[in-house]
């Protein structure tokens, strides 16, 4: 037969799969998320595009083994990462999160080498629970498996991963309270297995008779604690065991630490140096949600002004109105909410519901393709979207018009000539005068701030890839909302400019939004006093959720900056989540 005219690839060779099919299923499992049981099918389908006939078949239970082989391949090719004598630092990130009541956590790592960075999949494994103590046992219990791994497979001597942490030197997470003081803990352990082995060097330095002296020392101050010796004879074999190897672990610590104190500052802020940094995208989003919180409060702060219409849910509702009085009418108010994010997401949940036989989403790509010419799809608030809210009110502010016309024909074709309470509720929203306040103070927040500050964490401007190096970003961040503050005028009114009002300079990046804004601004009386106020308190945050970044944070030399490289944002873990 010949071969040119009628190609094959053969999986198997003798009946074995030839490595290279290894390979190939491997990069379309890993690389293309292409589901292991379906990879034969896919590789034969793309083959016979090309003209190739593919021979042979691998079954569903080698498609598994073959994929265990790839993770076991992958952890000797991390562990081969770590004891390259061109790493300069390792940088560790992690997240979890809960799946029909299941705690999962994911893990990353970053070989920092001389020319390249090298970045590991470390796993997404199920976890008993979410602790800060769990999560420091899942860390090391993985580091010790890849240590076991490599002294199984020879590639190195010692089976001992405290060489791994005596190596880390960063680790990058989202802000949330359990992952700081998760770093605290893990920096605890560095410290911890750093004292174990320069007391074990220093140990194998002690003669035999300095050593037994040391021994004996601990065993008599034993003695004592338990109440002298006929205190001692009463224990049980196993709890002086315990007492023993507790004794003799502490006097490792002790001339681990002591050895620890012979250094100098330098070479002791050189051992532990471990910084940590939070992820941007949450920085930016914690920021954001801070100012949503503090229009809440403006209208508290104002009494004689009118809030924004409280828009409660039907049986909410119900109690507001039936039973005013009642501690159950008021626990309804107190849980109730109103504003422009409560309609942005109700919205969401008409105009984009996660079930498409549901809501109104067709209808409004119909309405909206007949009065311009060309379809809009709304945010989708529904599911966890970055940056969904303040778009979604962006959109609104654009097409308000459209969405009061749009409901109004809603109403006039049912058949009860009446909307649902939600549909209702946002109808209401959408002609309210205080909501409307927030919903253009809102698009020029995200258009003035969140969307060149993006731009500059992961879009076109980006100009540094290494998260401890955005320190000026970040300061240019609190200086321009300063400068905002100062001169609404650059934001509202006939003097505004994306020159001076956008944080990077440049022209809005939904021009048709900012414009809406100032359309609806000579309407809206407290419009500057609200985005003050707004600004006000996003600048804290920033400040407070920047400060390992601005001046007086962690203190670190340009050559410990780029051995401690980390992400700007914490995606590649979230990304595991979304894969899985």
């Amino acid at each position: 037969m010949n071969i040119e005219n009628d190609p094959k690839f053969f999986l198997k060779n003798d009946g074995v799969v030839t490595d290279k099919t290894r390979d190939i299923f491997l990069d379309l499992v890993s690389i293309e998320e292409v589901p292991a049981n379906k990879v034969t099918g896919v590789f034969k389908r793309i083959a016979s595009a090309f003209g190739i006939k593919v021979k042979g078949d691998v079954l569903r239970r080698s498609m598994g083994c073959i994929a265990k082989e790839g993770g076991v391949a992958s952890k000797l090719q991390f562990g081969k990462a770590i004891l390259d004598p061109s790493m300069k630092g390792i940088t560790i990130s992690s997240d979890g999160t809960t799946y029909k009541n299941e705690t999962y956590e994911t893990k990353q790592a970053t070989i920092i080498q001389a020319d390249q960075k090298l970045q590991f999949f470390l796993g997404l494994k199920m976890a008993v629970n979410h602790t800060n103590e769990s999560q420091v046992g899942c860390w090391i219990k993985t580091v010790e498996d890849i240590f076991h791994l490599l002294f199984e497979s020879r590639m190195c001597s010692k089976d001992d991963a405290r060489i791994f942490w005596n190596l880390v030197t960063g680790f990058h997470s989202n802000h949330a309270v359990d992952q700081k003081k998760l770093f605290e803990l893990l920096k605890k352990w560095k410290e911890h297995c750093d004292w174990e082995l320069r007391s074990e060097q220093a140990v194998k330095r002690l003669t035999d008779l300095e050593y037994a002296c040391q021994i004996f020392q601990g065993s008599q101050a034993l003695v004592q604690q338990v109440g002298g010796p006929a205190a001692w004879e009463v224990l049980t074999p196993e709890e002086r065991s315990r007492r023993l190897e507790a004794m003799r672990n502490q006097i490792i610590r002790n001339v681990g630490e002591a050895e620890f104190a012979k250094l100098s500052e330098a070479e002791k802020a050189e051992v532990d140096f471990f910084l940590w940094a939070g992820c941007c995208m949450h920085k930016e989003m914690n920021t954001f949600k801070g100012g949503c919180i503090s229009l809440d409060n403006f209208w508290k702060e104002h009494p004689k002004l009118e809030p924004p219409k409280l828009l409660p849910n039907c049986d909410n509702a119900a109690a507001i109105n039936k039973a005013a009085g009642t501690g159950a009418a008021d626990r309804a108010l107190e849980y109730s909410e109103c504003g422009a994010v409560k309609v942005a997401s109700l919205a969401g949940s008409i105009f984009r519901h996660k079930d498409r036989k549901r809501g109104q989403q067709d209808t409004l790509r119909f309405f909206f393709d007949h009065k311009l010419g060309f379809n809009v799809s709304f945010l989708d608030t529904s599911n966890t979207c970055f940056q969904s809210h303040t778009e979604a009110c962006a959109v609104i502010i654009i097409y308000l018009d459209l969405f009061i016309e749009f409901l109004t024909y809603v109403k006039q074709n049912k058949g009860s000539g009446k909307l649902n309470h939600m549909e209702q509720n946002v109808f209401d929203g959408l002609q309210d005068i205080p909501t409307c306040h927030e919903f253009v103070v809102i698009t020029l927040y995200w258009l003035a701030i969140s969307v060149p500050y993006m731009h500059e964490i992961r879009g076109p401007y980006a100009t540094e890839d290494n998260i401890l190096k955005l320190g000026p970003l970040h300061q240019r961040v609190i200086d321009h909302i300063d400068m905002l503050i100062e001169y609404t005028e650059y934001l509202i009114g006939p003097n505004t400019s994306a020159e001076k009002g956008s944080l990077d300079g440049r022209v809005w990046e939904y021009p048709e939004a900012f414009y809406a804004c100032q359309r609806y601004a000579p309407d809206l009386p407290h419009l500057k006093g609200l985005l003050v106020h707004f600004l006000k308190h996003a600048r804290v945050l920033w400040v407070r959720f920047s400060a390992e970044l601005l001046p007086g944070g962690a203190f670190a030399t340009p050559e410990q900056i780029e051995s401690a490289w980390m992400e700007k944002t914490n995606d590649l873990n979230e990304a595991d989540f979304g894969i899985y």
